[in-house]
């Protein structure tokens, strides 16, 4: 749907322009007109307003007075009438169109997060929204057809909203993973990684060791925040010959990183087999499809939590600090993701999710941050 160039009079004058015009010329009032007329100051009052239309009694008055033809009035009033509906559809079609945009993209959100200018008017709205897509117009009923693969995963209140923000978001990860260079992708290589993603977790600077070693294996990574409305953790996707791994920061946690970027590769191995297949996850979702359930067995394997859960479920009635520091250097894998586990199954309060944890952004190098 594109805008209109066509060219339109900025405003059409209505009689009650040209009546207050013959006022002046006589020095008249409101009720010398009125009196000369014939009618009430209040009548006279709303013809000068434009709010009551010329009837051709009014008309043949009118002509009488100041001396003109009756359908001098007549075509007047018309005009006017005829230039208030055009008015009142255009700003029904540029209403109706900015509706569209706001229900399919966070538009606020988006010119926070400096994805978008800001704009005075809709027109600039529009042109920036075009740039943003990379298309010369948009198609909003081939645009829906794209949300649908992610409501087809999705549980019943994921809506269209929470789909349309969501594309969006992608939309967003595709052009950023563009900006990106890695070498070739090795399928054996990101294997290997995978199986040895718990030891990166003991490391100090193990996040960025890993990532860098994801590069090496081809797999672009990089955060990107998530946008409002679509609670996202994290997303895996190809661009071109190289799988893409995209983490959001949502709760910042060393466990939830560390599962996050292990889910993802379990879809990137396993799940990925089409060059247009994507996955978005917010792991708060309990409605899951058996693909999430599958990647989420992946990565709770590679990240040992059912050895961590065996070793620690003889103390679990009263568990300390150094048992699972204990557990922590017995199985290799850094305590916020044993903390992460045991307060994921209820086995211990969430509160306890801040012991051993930091946030993962400031440890990050910031050349994957956008």
């Amino acid at each position: 749907m594109a805008t209109t160039t066509k060219l339109r009079p900025a405003k059409k004058f209505g009689p009650g322009y040209f009546i207050r015009e013959q006022m002046e010329y006589r020095n008249w009032i409101q009720e010398d007109l009125a009196e000369v007329m014939g009618v009430t100051p209040k009548h006279i009052n709303k013809i000068l307003l434009d709010k009551q239309p010329i009837t051709l009694d009014m008309a043949k008055v009118l002509a009488e007075v100041f001396e003109t033809s009756p359908q001098y009035w007549l075509n007047l009033d018309a005009n006017y009438r005829l230039w208030l509906q055009t008015e009142k559809s255009e700003k029904e079609v540029q209403a109706d169109l900015k509706t569209k945009i706001y229900e399919r993209m966070p538009i606020r959100d988006m010119i926070h997060k400096k994805w978008l200018p800001d704009f005075a008017n809709l027109k600039e709205l529009y042109a920036s929204v075009l740039t943003f897509w990379g298309v010369d117009e948009l198609d909003f009923e081939a645009w829906d057809k794209r949300t649908l693969p992610i409501l087809a995963r999705k549980s019943e209140s994921f809506n269209q909203y929470n789909a349309a923000y969501t594309y969006t978001w992608y939309h967003k990860a595709m052009q950023t993973a563009l900006t990106y260079k890695v070498g070739d992708y090795n399928s054996e290589m990101l294997i290997q990684l995978f199986d040895n993603i718990h030891s990166y977790t003991m490391q100090e600077n193990g996040y960025n060791i890993f990532i860098n070693e994801l590069n090496k294996a081809g797999v672009i990574f990089f955060i990107l925040p998530h946008l409002q409305k679509t609670y996202l953790d994290g997303s895996a996707f190809f661009v071109g010959d190289h799988p893409v791994i995209v983490y959001t920061g949502r709760y910042k946690r060393i466990d939830n990183f560390w599962f996050t970027v292990a889910h993802e590769i379990g879809h990137i191995l396993y799940h990925l087999d089409k060059p247009d297949a994507f996955f978005v996850d917010n792991f708060s979702e309990k409605d899951i499809d058996n693909f999430e359930k599958e990647a989420n067995h992946y990565a709770s394997s590679k990240l040992k939590h059912n050895e961590l859960y065996e070793y620690l479920k003889p103390k679990l009635n009263y568990l300390t600090k150094q048992a699972i520091v204990d557990c922590s250097e017995r199985l290799q894998i850094h305590p916020a993701i044993i903390i992460g586990k045991l307060a994921h199954e209820k086995t211990i309060s969430y509160a306890n999710q801040n012991l051993f944890n930091d946030d993962v952004l400031k440890k990050i190098d910031s050349a994957y941050i956008n």
